[in-house]
C-alpha cells in the first residue's frame, strides 16, 4: 500500500481469496486484460481516489488506507494535497469510450455507488454547450429509469475533458433530440462532489423508502425520544430522521429565540455537511431560521480541525465550502475554529441571556440529544463557546466574500476556481447535472450557495482580517 503497488495488492487478495483474474475484473467492472495489466506491472494506478476506488471494492479494512500516502512521491508534489491552488480536474482518469461505470467511493455513512455512463466524444463545442447527436444506444440509455449519466469527451488544448450530465432529459423534450450539455458540467472536484452526495444520498433514501417513510410519519421531537426504530435503516436514513429531529426541535422553540441566535454545528467534513445543500428540510429549516432582520448578528460556529481538513478529499471539502457559504447567503456570519477541543460540544442555538437549544444529531450514535435550559451558567458555558470560537475563528473578516475567501484558503481549495466554476453552475442550473429522484432531496440549497459564491468571489475582495 505505502509504496502504491496495486497489482502486488490485487495478487495477494487473489491469492487468499481463491478468486480468478476474471472475477476481480467483475468486482470492479473492468477487463480481465486490465487487471491482468496491472498484476504484471504494465498498468499503474497513481491517484489516490483511483487506488481507494479498488480497495473499496475489493473490501480492504480501511485502517490499512493509512499506510497510502496523500501523494505518490513519484508524481508531482502539487497533486490533490490540501494546500494547493491547482484544484479542477486533476486525478478524474479519462472514462473510456462506451458504455461502462462511474464507481463513486464510500464516505463514512454514505455506501459505494456505481453510476451507469455511456462516453461518447463531442460531434460539437458550440457556444458554451457540447453536442451530441442522436443515435441509437444514445436514445435509449435516455430512457433508463435509474440514475445515469451521459458522459461527453472533447480534446481541449491537448488534453481529453469530460462533461458529465444526467441522462435523463427533463422537462418534455424528446429523446431522439441532440443532446446538448453545458461546458459547465466539466467533470471535475465541483461537479464529482455533487454527483457523490447525491447519488449516495439517493440511493440509501430510495432503498429505505417504505420504512423511512413510516419512520418520518410516526417522528416525534421532544427529550428523550428514540432517534428512529431500529428497522436496518441505512446511515443516510439515519441522518436524515436525526437532522429533522433536531431541526423540528428548533423551529419548535423559534418564536422565544429573538431576532439573532447564534448557532454551533458538529459538522466537520463534506458528507456531514452536504446535508444542508440537499436534505429539503434543511433547506426550509434554514427559511425559518434566517435573521428576520437585515444585518443582524447571527452566526453558526464550525469546529474543522486541521486532521479533518488534511483527511478528507478535495470534493468533500467542496461541499463543505458550500455548505458554509450557503449560511452565508442567509445572512448567517461563519466561524471556523481548529481547535479539536470543540470537537464534542454538542450543537445548539443560543439567544443570548434567555435560553440555549440543545439539539444534536452529528456523531451522536444514533440518538438525539435534545434539550431546553435557561440556567444562567449553562447559558455562560454556550456563550463563552461562540464567543471564543468568533473572536479566534480561522476564517474572520468583516464581509462575506472576505470570510468565504478564508474559508476557502483554509481548506486548501483555489477560491477563484469556486467563484468560476459557482457562476457557470449558477447561470444554467444544476437540475440536468443532479437531478434528485427521491422528494426527500432537493438541489435549493446547493443553488443558493453556487449563486452567493458567485456574487462573492468573482472578484476576490481582499482578505483584510482582523
Amino acid at each position: 500500500m505505502a509504496a502504491w503497488e496495486l497489482g502486488t495488492v490485487v495478487k495477494l487478495f487473489r491469492k487468499h481469496t481463491g478468486l480468478s483474474q476474471a472475477g476481480v475484473a467483475r468486482m470492479v467492472s473492468i477487463d480481465q486484460a486490465e487487471v491482468s495489466r496491472l498484476e504484471r506491472g504494465l498498468k499503474q494506478i497513481r491517484d489516490r481516489r483511483q487506488f481507494v476506488q479498488w480497495t473499496d471494492a475489493l473490501g480492504v479494512p480501511e485502517e490499512l488506507l493509512g499506510l497510502l500516502p496523500a501523494v505518490d512521491p513519484r508524481t508531482s508534489a502539487s497533486m490533490g494535497r490540501p494546500g494547493t491552488t491547482d484544484t479542477g480536474a486533476r486525478g478524474y482518469a479519462a472514462l473510456p469510450e462506451g458504455p461502462g461505470q462511474l464507481l463513486l467511493p464510500a464516505g463514512r455513512s454514505v455506501s459505494t455507488t456505481a453510476l451507469p455512463v455511456l462516453t461518447l466524444p463531442a460531434a460539437s463545442f458550440l457556444g458554451d454547450s457540447l453536442r451530441l447527436d442522436s443515435r441509437p444506444e444514445l436514445d435509449a440509455w435516455r430512457t433508463m429509469p435509474m440514475r445515469a449519466l451521459i458522459v461527453v469527451n472533447r480534446i481541449v488544448d491537448g488534453a481529453v475533458r469530460q462533461f458529465v450530465a444526467d441522462a435523463r432529459p427533463s422537462g418534455v423534450h424528446a429523446t431522439a433530440d441532440p443532446v446538448d450539455i453545458p461546458a459547465a458540467y466539466e467533470l471535475d472536484d465541483l461537479t464529482y462532489g455533487v454527483l457523490w452526495a447525491v447519488s449516495g444520498f439517493e440511493a440509501a433514501l430510495l432503498g429505505d423508502d417504505q420504512t423511512l417513510h413510516t419512520s418520518l410519519a410516526s417522528l416525534t421531537a421532544s427529550p428523550g425520544s428514540p432517534l428512529a426504530a431500529d428497522h436496518g435503516l441505512t446511515e443516510v436514513s439515519r441522518m436524515l430522521i436525526g437532522s429533522e429531529t433536531a431541526a423540528r426541535y428548533i423551529l419548535g422553540h423559534r418564536d422565544h429565540m429573538g431576532d439573532a441566535p447564534v448557532f454551533w454545528t458538529r459538522e466537520q467534513r463534506g458528507e456531514e455537511a452536504a446535508t444542508w445543500l440537499f436534505f429539503q428540510h434543511k433547506y426550509r429549516y434554514l427559511e425559518r431560521m434566517a435573521p428576520r432582520r437585515p444585518g443582524g448578528s447571527s452566526g453558526r460556529g464550525f469546529c474543522v480541525p486541521e486532521t479533518a481538513v488534511a483527511s478528507s478529499p478535495a470534493y468533500e471539502r467542496v461541499l463543505l465550502f458550500l455548505a458554509i457559504a450557503l449560511m452565508e447567503s442567509f445572512g448567517i456570519r461563519t466561524w471556523v475554529t481548529d481547535d479539536g477541543g470543540f470537537a464534542h460540544t454538542d450543537g445548539f442555538a443560543l439567544s443570548h441571556g434567555h435560553r440555549a437549544i440543545i439539539a444534536s444529531w452529528v456523531r451522536t450514535d444514533g440518538a438525539s440529544h435534545l434539550a431546553v435550559t435557561t440556567r444562567p451558567g449553562a447559558l455562560r458555558a454556550f456563550a463563552d463557546v461562540t464567543g471564543h470560537v468568533s473572536q479566534y475563528s480561522a476564517t474572520a473578516a468583516e464581509r462575506a466574500g472576505q470570510r468565504l475567501a478564508a474559508t476557502a484558503e483554509y481548506l486548501g481549495l483555489d477560491a477563484s476556481w469556486l467563484g468560476r466554476r459557482c457562476a457557470q453552475l449558477s447561470a444554467v442550473g444544476t437540475e440536468r447535472l443532479a437531478r434528485p429522484r427521491s422528494r426527500l432531496l432537493g438541489l435549493e440549497g446547493l443553488e443558493a450557495a453556487c449563486r452567493f459564491v458567485a456574487e462573492q468571489l468573482v472578484i476576490i475582495p481582499r482578505p483584510g482580517r482582523r
